[in-house]
């Protein structure tokens, strides 16, 4: 199948009414490297890169458009400093760099893939998502957004921004990801976020990718560490109960058992590098 019509809205709202009122498949483009790499193409693609590309501190919140690129947010400096990094590796240990000056934000997350990579650090930034759709704008949770392998809430609606509270002062974050070779589709990832009164964890979240139908938040684990001291056998637990949520596949990137271990692995060196401990 051929691209037969390209079509370059001047807003968001026009931009979902062609899409509606076209017939045969189509799809919203910004990067378009999701889209370079499908064996059959849509009939007709619906530009966005220059209706959604900006990031901004909107007061206490932080918000990235949609077409905002992978380099975009792994070179913003106030972002950096108040999540303590956890976007920035996430953006680094993504993909080369000529894919992370094109790939977008809104494309990782729309193609709803179990191991995108932004996923998880969102998930456990309690990030929120905006779309529109003919009805207008609404606002979700992201872990409302993801409804099964290459599925979520969208069907013709257009992802338009996620929105993410600033994170605390002194909060602990880490992103950690294996893949075949750097850069590659996770195998597994993981995103920790901590905040410490002193040696107790006050917050926990952690996210998991690629180890489930979709990106996933590990509520159990979370809810175990609260109110604990950081410690080894905590941090022990915790990444078990980790291991427990998951439920991996086994394809040619991985199989089942090891992927299983890999969530455990990963979550515990996390925790333990979010409190200065390396492995």
């Amino acid at each position: 199948m051929a691209v037969k019509a390209f079509f370059n809205p001047t807003s968001v709202e026009e931009a979902v009414d062609m899409m509606a009122s076209q017939t045969g498949e189509g799809c919203y483009v910004a990067g378009g490297t999701d889209l370079l790499c499908e064996k059959e193409w849509p009939e007709f693609v619906v530009n966005v890169r220059d209706l959604l590309n900006h990031v901004a501190l909107d007061g206490d919140e932080f918000v990235i458009g949609a077409s905002a690129t992978v380099s975009q947010i792994e070179y913003w400096q106030e972002l950096t400093q108040a999540d303590d990094g956890l976007m920035h590796g996430c953006a680094k240990a993504f993909a080369s760099r000529q894919i992370r000056n094109m790939a977008t934000l809104g494309g990782n997350l729309a193609s709803a893939v179990p191991s995108a990579d932004f996923a998880p650090p969102l998930l456990v930034l309690e990030a929120g998502c905006v779309v529109q759709g003919k009805e207008g704008a609404r606002a979700l949770p992201l872990d409302a957004f993801f409804s099964g392998p290459h599925r979520s809430v969208l069907e013709k609606d257009l992802l338009v921004e996620v929105r993410f509270p600033k994170p605390a002062a002194g909060t602990k974050a880490c992103f950690l990801k294996i893949g075949r070779t750097p850069g590659d589709i996770a195998v597994v990832n993981v995103a920790v976020l901590l905040v410490l009164e002193g040696q107790t964890v006050k917050k926990a979240r952690i996210a998991l990718g690629a180890v489930a139908p979709t990106p996933i938040r590990v509520y159990q684990a979370e809810t175990f560490l609260e109110d604990k001291p950081a410690s080894e056998e905590n941090f022990q637990q915790a990444a078990e109960l980790a291991q427990q949520a998951a439920s991996p596949i086994s394809d040619q990137r991985g199989s089942h058992a090891y992927r299983s271990q890999m969530c455990m692995a990963l979550t515990r060196r996390a925790l333990r590098q979010c409190v200065g401990r390396d492995e």
